[in-house]
């Protein structure tokens, strides 16, 4: 059976600084990537790297690279209850 349920598109990326030989390529699969690495076709090492929102575009390097929609930093600036049921602002200062 020649039938394949996909296929993998592998993506070569640059390699500066390190051994000319050195080959590494990236597939997008369901959460993340596929890595591989090594000096030979024959020959690599196979990562997976999660990345559920596809936001790797080969530059980033941490998480302060990524932008957020405006919503998500929201949630640190709310109001919240204290257990005694009173409302707390997070920013108030201690008495």
């Amino acid at each position: 059976m020649t039938e394949h349920a996909f296929n993998l598109e592998w993506e070569r990326l640059g390699n500066e600084g390190s051994d000319a030989n050195l080959i590494t390529e990236r597939a997008r699969v369901f959460g993340g990537w596929l890595v591989r690495v090594g000096v030979a076709q024959t020959a690599m090492t196979l990562a997976f790297v999660p990345d559920g929102e596809g936001r790797w575009d080969g530059e980033d390097f941490g998480e302060d690279d990524y932008e957020y929609d405006e919503e998500d930093g929201e949630e640190d600036d709310e109001e919240y209850e204290d257990d005694d049921g009173e409302e707390d602002d997070a920013d108030d200062e201690e008495e």
